[in-house]
């Protein structure tokens, strides 16, 4: 159906862009492989991060309401992705060698890395130079509370799938918006002869951004709309990469009031702070 769409509506052309499809699937990676949930090339001279946030765990009796916790609470590994597995064309932010995303498995009331989020994860991100790194931890620590639904996060061995990703319907441009009909059924099998406009639901599972565990590409948009996102040097932040439950995949997610997060980063540098939606 995607190749029908461009076919029939030349106004499509140019708005794609070029992502990853990560597809885990259940392994043993080590820490000198891209994984989901896998053990991370850590600096053994770089403390393990860690979240001192508060906390809100669900099912904890009324009465304790928000749970924060005295001790800091270790990071989970979520993702690493190493330069070297990219497929030609592709890179890492600033031409790092290695990225690294780990989170607190558990609900913050306002992560301060969120725009307009409540009830998510709060994340750590790196990107690393694998020359920098001499020694790494023998032993990596594990959070001592993770909220059941963020469970569902196996060590996970990574293939990856390169693919051309459109927008959003609310990203795409005005000029090319107005092939989406809201009112009309789907296709299901195929464009009809003299079809002058595209049904929302056809363009929403056929065309838009793609789902599942994604790196690039354009972000999808959920029970929230896009907002303007900046760095505070100024520059627009971009979309780095969406952590997703992949269909038919190990992982098992839900994640705040969604089931989909993107991490936005500042093209200028990778020292300034991640940004992070639920969708």
């Amino acid at each position: 159906m995607r190749d029908q769409l461009l076919d029939a509506f030349s106004e499509l052309h140019g708005h794609a862009k070029p992502a990853l499809l990560l597809h885990p699937r259940l392994g043993d990676p080590g820490p000198e492989d891209s994984s989901i949930g896998g053990p991370l090339l850590w600096p053994e001279d770089e403390p393990w991060p860690t979240c001192s946030l508060g906390h809100h765990i669900d099912g904890a009796p009324p009465e304790n309401g928000d749970v924060y916790f005295d001790d800091p609470l270790f990071l989970q590994p979520v993702l690493q992705l190493f330069a070297r597995d990219l497929p030609d064309g592709h890179s890492l932010p600033s031409g790092a060698d290695l990225l690294q995303v780990l989170w607190c498995p558990n609900d913050h009331p306002d992560p301060p890395d969120a725009f307009g989020l409540h009830w998510g994860p709060s994340l750590v991100v790196r990107s690393r130079s694998i020359t920098d790194i001499t020694d790494i931890v023998d032993e990596q620590p594990r959070p001592h509370t993770i909220t059941s639904y963020y469970e569902g996060l196996p060590a996970c061995e990574l293939g990856i799938e390169t693919v051309e990703d459109y927008p959003c319907i609310v990203d795409l441009p005005e000029e090319t918006a107005h092939l989406i009909d809201e009112d009309a059924e789907a296709w299901e099998n195929g464009i009809p002869l003299g079809s002058t406009a595209i049904p929302w639901p056809t363009y929403v599972d056929h065309m838009g951004a793609r789902r599942g565990m994604k790196f690039g590409g354009h972000p999808p948009y959920g029970p929230t709309a896009p907002l303007p996102m900046a760095c505070e040097c100024g520059a627009e932040l971009e979309h780095l990469f969406q952590i997703d439950n992949p269909k038919n995949g190990p992982i098992d997610l839900t994640l705040g009031r969604g089931n989909l997060l993107c991490v936005y980063h500042c093209p200028r540098s990778n020292d300034h702070p991640h940004r992070i939606r639920l969708q």
